[in-house]
């Protein structure tokens, strides 16, 4: 401090308060005061020059009472430090202002979304060049320019909120505006996370969520309209053996998920949730898909059992159909989420939707070669004529049966296991094969069971053993393993045959040889 004298005193705080208005208006027109930031340093040496004013002190030779009102305008440092930062308050709140109308000029009605994306590009733009040249100076003191720049944004924000209250819910028109103001706050470090940064994270999350809604509707109407189109013809599909239907609603899903990922939403928690809430769709979408494709297979024409024949073979239409659902099923794993992280609390449904989705399509192989044992059923039927128990066994067996009959059911085993390999997806292949021969068998292991109390007539045990060797020497030489053929069904066959050709031996009669006029050299076991 320094001694004065009482009118050396009124001078000097008149010259101080002349100064200290000066400076702050200095300070809050920088842009005006120092444009570009020049001259250099400028800007800073203001702020420290106002600094000095605020908190230098003076001491007086004579106490007078009625100086004491002086006296408290003396600042220290901290409240000289608050006092710039409301300089800078007040120069963004006018600095918005000004960038507002030039950018708002022309327009004659309320301001829209592409009036507000304009405006931001503006205020960013505005923001930048303000830390290219200032930046230095409005930094010195800790968080200054960051605290100028959240009064800025959140002017911003008010007016963008009462645009936003005017929009449809889960517009699309949103998005623009969220990614361009998302995508500068991540940039800029200082201000990610920040008070604005996560507020936008509120304003704009209950907008994300319509539209996430009205697309999750929007996906189901689609998938109906897909299903509905559908020719399921081969020339149809794409490389890997999927229709239209599925590229459709795969195209639809991976642009929801591009969509939230894009977003990088700010808050953690409900980022992660987005996230889950879209694997959740698509694992829904894709368990439609499925079960309604298993419904229009199961009205397919040409696989009901009154029309399978021994020269039918599994239709082009319902290979395209089960192709789809595995293709479906691979897409899951992709779109429903990585392997659970244990360190994290999203949750994975890819798991749960494979398991899901891998049921379903077990039952509809099934179905399908069930009704493909259609020829398998009404040879066995043929066989049953032959019951020892039946009236017409002795006219039937006069009438000299023939193995021949059952050539026409290795024929159209053969030709189905062709048509299995050349048309259904390789990842499935060996699946549905090993299905297709455990319908087969367990046909075959159902009619053994009705005649468990009833010895098999001579000619039964032929073809029944002749058609068991013949399905495994065949599936065998498609490639199921050793392991696969010889299953439970397989042993209980197996046992069966065994005693009942057991029994012929014990029993044999010169009444029961015939020529079958069919050789099974080829059969193996």
């Amino acid at each position: 401090g320094i001694n004065a004298e009482y009118g050396e005193f009124l001078e000097f705080y008149e010259v101080r308060a002349q100064l200290k208005a000066l400076l702050m208006q200095q300070i809050t027109h920088f842009r005006n005061s120092f444009p570009f930031g020049r001259p250099d340093n400028a800007l800073k040496t203001t702020i420290k020059l106002l600094e000095q004013v605020l908190t230098h002190k003076i001491e007086l030779k004579v106490d007078l009472p009625d100086l004491l009102g002086y006296e408290e305008e003396e600042m220290s440092g901290l409240e000289c430090r608050k006092q710039t930062r409301k300089c800078l308050e007040q120069g963004a709140y006018i600095n918005y202002l000004q960038i507002s109308r030039q950018t708002l000029t022309e327009q004659l009605q309320t301001p829209g979304l592409d009036d507000m994306v304009k405006l931001a590009d503006a205020c960013i733009e505005f923001l930048q060049e303000t830390l290219e040249h200032y930046g230095e100076a409005l930094n010195v003191y800790e968080r200054m320019m960051y605290e100028m720049n959240e009064t800025f944004w959140q002017l911003y924000g008010v007016d963008m909120e009462s645009v936003l209250a005017d929009q449809d819910p889960g517009s699309r028109d949103i998005l623009p505006l969220f990614h361009k103001l998302n995508a500068y706050f991540y940039e800029e470090q200082e201000l990610r996370y920040g008070k604005f940064h996560m507020h936008l994270s509120e304003v704009f999350a209950p907008h994300i969520v319509s539209y996430l809604e009205k697309e999750e509707t929007t996906l189901r109407e689609e998938l109906d309209d897909a299903l509905e189109r559908e020719t399921w013809l081969n020339e149809n599909c794409t490389e890997d053996f999927s229709c239209c239907a599925v590229q459709d609603i795969v195209a639809q899903v991976k642009n929801n998920q591009k969509l939230v990922a894009e977003l990088r939403w700010p808050d953690k928690t409900f980022s992660e949730h987005l996230q889950s809430r879209t694997q959740k769709t698509t694992a829904d979408i894709f368990d439609c898909f499925v079960s309604k494709v298993f419904e229009v297979l199961k009205t397919c024409p040409r696989l009901q059992r009154s029309v399978i024949t021994y020269t039918s073979v599994l239709p082009d239409e319902v290979c395209v159909m089960m192709n789809s659902c595995i293709t479906i099923r691979l897409y899951a794993n992709e779109l429903c989420g990585n392997a659970t992280n244990s360190n994290s609390s999203e949750y994975c449904y890819r798991t749960e939707i494979n398991d899901q989705l891998t049921q379903r399509i077990d039952v509809m192989f099934e179905f399908v070669c069930s009704q493909l044992c259609q020829c398998l059923v009404n040879l066995l039927d043929k066989l049953g004529r032959y019951d020892k128990d039946s009236i017409l066994s002795h006219i039937y067996t006069i009438m000299g049966p023939k193995l021949a009959i059952v050539e026409p059911l290795f024929s159209h085993v053969r030709q189905n296991n062709v048509q299995i390999k050349q048309e259904i997806h390789p990842s499935s292949t060996c699946h549905l094969l090993l299905c297709w021969y455990n319908s087969l068998l367990t046909t075959i292991a159902e009619w053994l069971t009705k005649r468990e109390n009833i010895d098999m007539h001579h000619f039964q045990l032929v073809a029944i053993s002749t058609i068991f060797k013949t399905l495994f020497s065949e599936f065998s030489s498609q490639g199921l393993t050793e392991e696969q053929l010889r299953n439970a069904t397989y042993r209980t066959i197996h046992n069966r045959i065994e005693y009942e050709e057991t029994m012929n031996t014990l029993n044999i009669d010169t009444t029961r040889t015939y020529a079958y006029g069919y050789s099974s050299d080829s059969s193996a076991d």
